[in-house]
């Protein structure tokens, strides 16, 4: 049974994780995700901005500690390196679909859209509406990653966001409100994920980057401004909802600070969550590549699949090309081995036709002069029975004037009649004979004193007919 292997890949600041799933049939088995740190030295903020001054030392970094991982690979990439957008728009086809959120990309993203890797993601989609999740990122940022990647040996296929792996897992968590709004903070590697949900369905979502790099105090009143703001962008009172719920989800010790800042400023009561509750955001990217369809988030450049696609058809050339030279071999051979078997038999038939040529020649010897004396010992086509026959049938009127009798052969003869018609008749009555096979009567003519002169062959049997 075929064995079908997946695997996620979040990539983080400073870090990589990874989990593994192998599907056998009906049956899932994955293995525990596994992280590395990696060094990506001292002036550098993130992996992007190290691959671009130490790439060649971080490859043999990333393939010395994360050893094989078996592809293919969903990569998931921090929010903070992505623009993201969630708007309402007009339900359609997939391809209309597709269609309007390049549209909305084209008008909020600053990168040029040939020079950016697009995508969307559907979230809800209702009375002939649908909410999507709109995101954009330079191509060359993703291409710097997997082809860093996939010089270490790992093979990335598709692009998937980790703030879209936390959500999974909280979801499957049963953190997530099915009514009212809800508002889920994520405090994870140096940056802030901020979701709003309303009735489950996500309304915003953004990220902050850097937070490590400002002290706490500053990062916690950044937070809850810009959390603030995103919310007071929002159409709360179209929705006909309110702020109902806040989480705080966070790694170690409880974000007092932000609580605190959330309670004092803002009269909003935040509770704090544990990631670490939850499983491995590998295992949350993992989750959404099984359930992978044509509507989600996938930011792998089209020239990934254009590469890939030619791929595959080389891959399918080389295969028809080694199948047909197969066939065409495995013919050839039984081609040769059919002529060798030929030939093989033609050769053992003409030695056994030689060493039976002598034994048969010696054998037709004997029965050609087996049937030669029997013929000769045979009288009863002697040229004695010749005679009588002729003598018995000879009519009145002719005259024999001679009688040549060949053994085996046939008999001449020749003689004279007073008319034509005393010949014909003889001639008939020699056909009816049953020791004669033929009759010819070969000549005639009228002699001076007024005969008809004649002569007739008989063939015997045995003899050839004239």
């Amino acid at each position: 049974m075929a064995v079908k292997v997946l695997t996620s890949l979040a990539v983080r600041s400073h870090s990589l994780e990874w989990a593994v799933l192998h599907k056998v049939g009906e049956k899932n088995s994955s293995s525990p995700s596994r992280s590395v740190e990696l060094d990506l030295g001292e002036k550098q903020k993130d992996l992007i901005t190290a691959l671009q001054t130490d790439r060649d030392r971080l490859i043999d970094e990333i393939r010395t500690k994360c050893g094989r991982v078996p592809a293919p690979v969903s990569i998931g990439i921090p929010a903070s390196w992505v623009l993201l957008r969630i708007a309402e728009l007009p339900s359609g086809s997939p391809e209309e679909i597709k269609s309007m959120a390049e549209l909305q990309i084209d008008k909020f993203s600053p990168f040029p859209i040939e020079e950016s890797a697009i995508s969307h993601e559907i979230l809800s989609e209702q009375d002939g509406r649908c909410r999507l999740l709109l995101s954009a990122i330079r191509t060359d940022t993703i291409n710097l990653l997997a082809g860093a990647l996939r010089a270490a040996g790992i093979e990335p296929k598709w692009v998937d966001i980790n703030l879209l792996g936390w959500w999974k897992l909280i979801q499957d968590a049963g953190k997530v409100q099915q009514t009212g709004l809800q508002v889920s903070i994520i405090l994870e590697d140096s940056s802030c994920d901020i979701i709003i949900a309303s009735a489950g369905i996500p309304i915003a979502m953004r990220s902050l980057s850097g937070m490590d790099e400002i002290p706490a105090a500053e990062a916690d009143e950044e937070i809850a401004r810009e959390t603030a703001l995103t919310l007071s962008s929002l159409d709360l009172n179209h929705d006909g909802v309110h702020p109902v719920s806040f989480s705080v989800w966070h790694r170690g010790e409880s974000p007092t600070g932000l609580i605190k800042v959330f309670a004092d400023q803002f009269q909003i009561t935040a509770h704090p969550e544990a990631l670490d509750a939850l499983p491995s955001l590998a295992e949350g990217l993992l989750r959404r590549t099984e359930t992978r369809t044509s509507g989600r988030m996938d930011l792998a450049p089209i020239a990934w699949l254009q590469t890939e696609t030619a791929l595959r058809t080389k891959r399918r050339v080389i295969i028809i090309s080694i199948v047909a030279a197969s066939l065409w071999l495995t013919g050839m051979l039984a081609l040769f081995g059919s002529i060798q078997f030929q030939k093989s038999s033609i050769d053992s038939l003409t030695r056994e036709l030689t060493e039976l040529k002598g034994p048969a020649e010696k054998v037709k010897a004997v029965r050609e002069r087996t049937q030669g004396l029997t013929k000769y010992m045979d009288r009863s086509f002697s040229g004695l029975e010749c005679l009588r026959e002729i003598s018995d049938r000879l009519p009145q009127g002719i005259t024999l004037k001679s009688f040549n009798y060949h053994k085996n052969k046939n008999l001449e003869m020749s003689g004279e009649a007073e008319e034509y018609a005393q010949i014909a008749d003889f001639k008939k009555d020699l056909e009816r004979s049953k020791l004669f096979i033929a009759s010819e009567l070969s000549r005639t003519r009228r002699t001076k004193d007024g005969k008809e002169e004649f002569k007739i062959v008989c063939t015997l049997p045995g003899g050839e007919q004239p």
